[in-house]
């Protein structure tokens, strides 16, 4: 069962991110997908913390770090479209409300695509043991993303 829930949450963010708008360009509404993040009533946006992203993106992580090594291994090059993605949309909201990363900010952010670029090159244990490290540096960063729209 948990199987099928992790398929349908991978597939319904495939379909929210192939969800059109002009590449390098945030949607008109500033959401994935069209999806409105205008949660504040003045016209303000609390990016991907109005919405249901993160915790999909919790569910995914966590779906990520109970399979085992051989079906991660399947599941990368998705992992790492959604990562990219998510880290997209974050940088996105931060430059909308003018804020810029502090250092833990970008230790973690740079920690993360760390990981995306060696994860592929991982296999069996080492790899479960990485993607274990790497969904704690990613809940991190989303709580420090879903804090600092929640403060703006």
């Amino acid at each position: 069962m948990r199987a099928m829930r992790s398929v349908l949450v991978l597939a319904g963010m495939a379909l929210v991110g192939c969800g059109g708008g002009d590449a390098g360009k945030p949607a008109a509404s500033g959401g994935i997908g069209g999806a409105s993040t205008d949660s504040t009533g003045v016209g303000g946006r609390m990016g991907m913390a109005g919405m249901n992203t993160i915790p999909m993106m919790r569910e995914h992580m966590d779906s990520m770090t109970r399979m085992a090594p051989a079906h991660m291994s399947q599941m990368l090059g998705t992992h790492e479209r959604m990562m990219s993605q998510m880290m997209d949309y974050m940088g996105r909201d931060m430059r909308g409300m003018n804020m810029g990363g502090n250092a833990e900010w970008t230790a973690l952010s740079d920690s993360v695509r760390r990981d995306l670029a060696d994860l592929p090159g991982l296999e069996g244990s080492a790899l479960s043991e990485r993607m274990k490290a790497h969904g704690d540096r990613v809940r991190r960063l989303l709580a420090a993303h879903e804090g600092m729209m929640h403060g703006m």
